[in-house]
């Protein structure tokens, strides 16, 4: 049952991944549309604009860390009381 976390951990990193990712999709439609809002930056905002551009192309890696975090903040107090209850079965 302690392992079980991990697949909590591995969900909330999906699920992250995916709504990152579709994030990403909305600025990419946004882009091809004709409505530039990424392009501009560059212009507008010289190396600020660049980093911006590189942040909005990881938001899917980002949406996993949150994502994790996500679920350690939600069932922390749980998991550890599933690994204090395990090891004093193991005793």
């Amino acid at each position: 049952m302690a392992n079980l976390k991990y697949v909590y951990y591995l969900f909330g990193g999906f699920i992250g991944f995916v709504c990152g990712l579709i994030i990403q999709m909305i600025f990419m439609a946004l882009e091809r549309s004709g409505t530039l809002i990424l392009g501009n930056f560059a212009r507008d905002y010289g190396v600020l604009g660049r980093i911006l551009i590189y942040l909005v192309e990881g938001i899917p890696y980002m949406g996993v860390a949150l994502g994790v975090l996500l679920v350690h903040y939600m069932f922390g107090k749980q998991f550890a009381e599933e690994n204090q209850n395990d090891a004093g079965k193991e005793d």
